[in-house]
């Protein structure tokens, strides 16, 4: 019994000697041939293959990988990997990827844009719409006509870009005639001939008064109206619920 309790105690010992110089061998193999990556972020690519090699490793720039970026400037190291600290092979490769420095803003073109589409256009660029002025041209399409600074001019960020903007024809103003007891169809027809717009006409019955009269109208006489607003009138139908309405 001893004897086995022995063999079984002395193979144990074999076992945890066997593995342990294997662990050591393999450690020995692996880490004890690693050396540590250097921090290569911020520094140009001659620097980074200097203190790459002095290391026993070798840098692969990733050119086609190159980016903007706020805080390393143009043509130094903005990515490595493996990182700074890491345990790497001799010769091993240790990729990188350059900075193009801040991004250069150029002012874009607003022509032809409403102010507030203009607004987020700037503010995509990271600039601001900054004063707008207007003026009316019959001959000039609406939107903005000039800016300044012009496009394609480089620009700081927040910088603010001031517009010019046309409105188109002056806006014309009438006075609001007194509609009721007209004909609702002539009405509609005269003012819109002259560009001004009619909405849908709302009926409603009334006893003594022929179908088709205005009853109601607003804007109210005396009213100034502009081309821009929607003349809304109320009109008289016929006793079945009828005819002769005026069109939409």
């Amino acid at each position: 019994m001893a004897r086995l309790a022995f063999r079984l105690l002395y193979g144990a010992l074999l076992v945890a000697v066997f593995v342990g110089a294997v662990w050591f061998g393999f450690r020995r193999s692996i880490v004890g041939r690693s050396v540590t990556v250097p921090e290569l972020v911020g520094h140009t690519p001659g620097e980074a293959q200097t203190a790459a090699r002095a290391v026993g490793l070798r840098v692969e720039e990733q050119t086609g990988r190159a980016r903007y970026d706020e805080r390393v400037p143009n043509g130094r190291v903005l990515l490595q990997d493996p990182e700074a600290g890491s345990l790497a092979k001799p010769l091993q490769a240790v990729r990188v990827v350059l900075s193009l420095g801040p991004r250069a803003l150029r002012v874009p073109e607003l022509q032809g844009l409403a102010p507030r589409a203009a607004a987020v256009k700037l503010s995509r660029e990271s600039l601001e719409l900054g004063t707008v002025s207007w003026y009316r041209d019959p001959s000039a399409p609406q939107g903005i006509v000039a800016q300044e600074p012009e496009p394609e001019v480089p620009a700081e960020k927040g910088e603010a870009v001031r517009v010019l903007t046309s409105r188109g024809a002056p806006e014309m103003r009438v006075v609001m005639p007194d509609l009721v007891g007209q004909d609702a169809q002539a009405v509609r027809d005269r003012l819109e001939r002259f560009g001004y717009r009619v909405g849908s006409a709302r009926f409603e019955s009334y006893d003594g008064v022929r179908p088709n009269t205005i009853l109601k109208q607003f804007p109210p006489a005396g009213y100034p109206l502009s081309s821009r607003e929607v003349v809304s009138l109320t009109v008289s139908r016929s006793p079945e619920g009828g005819a002769s309405a005026p069109r939409s």
